[in-house]
């Protein structure tokens, strides 16, 4: 069946795995390179296009940051498919990543983006167990 790209919703899922590991990888190295709001910023499109594959396996298609984030809360953690920190997670860096993208005066530790990215590694790898069901 073809979803929100007009593929096949296998094809669909996997492309926005691979997309979310691409965008891990790139936060890891932006990390390590001195770049921390910029690694906030990959970790959080790394969990986005993760919780887009998830919620696609449900047959579900998103168009804004803040439709995927409550699409995610009320289909999988309101509804036990998920542990409560996971929507947790996702909401929390959607929010640091908004802060640092549009305020001239938020600056990121190394330890707060290093505790993202290690968010963003395990969120894709439990995502990963719901998407490739």
């Amino acid at each position: 069946m073809k979803r929100g790209y007009g593929l096949p919703e296998e094809r669909e899922i996997g492309m926005l795995l691979e997309k979310s590991a691409q965008r891990l990888l790139a936060a890891q190295q932006l990390l390590e390179s001195g770049f921390y709001e910029d690694a906030v910023g990959r970790a959080y499109y790394s969990m986005f296009f993760a919780a887009k594959a998830v919620l696609l396996r449900k047959g579900i298609t998103v168009k804004t940051h803040r439709g995927l984030i409550s699409a995610f809360g009320s289909e999988f953690v309101q509804q036990n498919l998920m542990e409560a920190e996971y929507g947790k997670i996702l909401s929390i860096a959607e929010e640091l990543r908004e802060e640092v993208d549009y305020s001239i005066t938020r600056k990121v530790s190394r330890e707060e983006a290093s505790a993202l990215v290690d968010d963003a590694t395990r969120f894709l790898e439990r995502m990963k167990r719901i998407a490739l069901k």
